[in-house]
């Protein structure tokens, strides 16, 4: 009898079995292991670098400015803005500011384009003095490759202007703008504008109406077409009162 409670022991021991309660290991439920936690890989951010930005080909292709980006590609739809004075090495045109924006990307340099021409503030009020009238009107309109901009003149008669007089400054300013602009490409526009040429003709056309002191165009910028238009200005709707008010009375002409 012992021999064979031996016997039987040796036999659980050697299944790994407790000799007193053989079966109890069957019904306990196997600890699954726990996955292994893989270390989690860091993405590296790329190392920013210096990119050349380029002027169009007005301004034969100078370096006018470097950005801080990762790659090339990240600096389409950028912006920046550039003194015409260093740009034409022409002391007499420190007041006006070009706008460019990256479209193209050639190797790793930017290549922007004009989108605007502007006259900056603290000059226009220089040009503002007593016993005058300003006329500062805006307007949109359509170039001859079909570019949609914005145009803002500014004019300055020599005394102060009221009544039909300066109604028909007003119309005469916006309907030659429309057709000069209408005639020309967008390029050829900011060329003339850079050169003064349009500025001249306007001049020399509205001396006929009234003398000018001066006569300058201080905004255009391209626009969305999609965008809502803005309310005409109170000047423009000044303009349309005095009309009417003309065409009732046309002797106030001949005064």
């Amino acid at each position: 009898m012992i021999f064979l409670t031996y016997t039987w022991s040796m036999f659980y021991y050697g299944l790994g079995l407790n000799p007193k309660k053989p079966f109890s290991n069957l019904y306990k439920s196997r600890k699954i292991p726990k996955p292994i936690k893989m270390p989690e890989q860091i993405v590296k951010p790329k190392k920013k670098q210096w990119f050349q930005i380029l002027a169009p080909k007005q301004f034969d292709n100078v370096v006018i400015g470097e950005t801080l980006v990762a790659e090339p590609q990240a600096m389409l739809g950028k912006s920046l803005t550039h003194s015409l004075m260093n740009l034409t090495n022409d002391v007499k045109k420190q007041n006006v500011n070009i706008h460019f924006k990256v479209v193209e990307i050639e190797g790793s340099n930017g290549k922007t384009s004009i989108i605007g021409y502007e006259i900056i503030p603290y000059s226009v009020k220089r040009f503002v003095r007593r016993n005058s009238e300003k006329m500062d009107l805006s307007f949109t309109c359509d170039t001859a490759d079909n570019i949609f901009i914005r145009v803002k003149p500014l004019i300055i008669t020599k005394a102060d202007v009221k009544g039909s007089i300066a109604a028909k400054m007003r119309n005469s300013i916006v309907q030659f703008l429309i057709k000069t602009i209408k005639r020309l490409t967008y390029d050829e526009l900011i060329n003339d504008l850079i050169s003064h040429k349009v500025q001249s003709v306007m001049r020399e056309t509205l001396n006929k109406v009234y003398p000018l002191k001066v006569c300058e165009i201080r905004y255009v910028g391209i626009e969305d077409r999609t965008k809502k238009q803005e309310e005409q200005s109170p000047e423009l709707k000044q303009e349309a009162k005095v009309e009417i008010k003309e065409s009732t009375n046309p002797k106030e002409e001949n005064k």
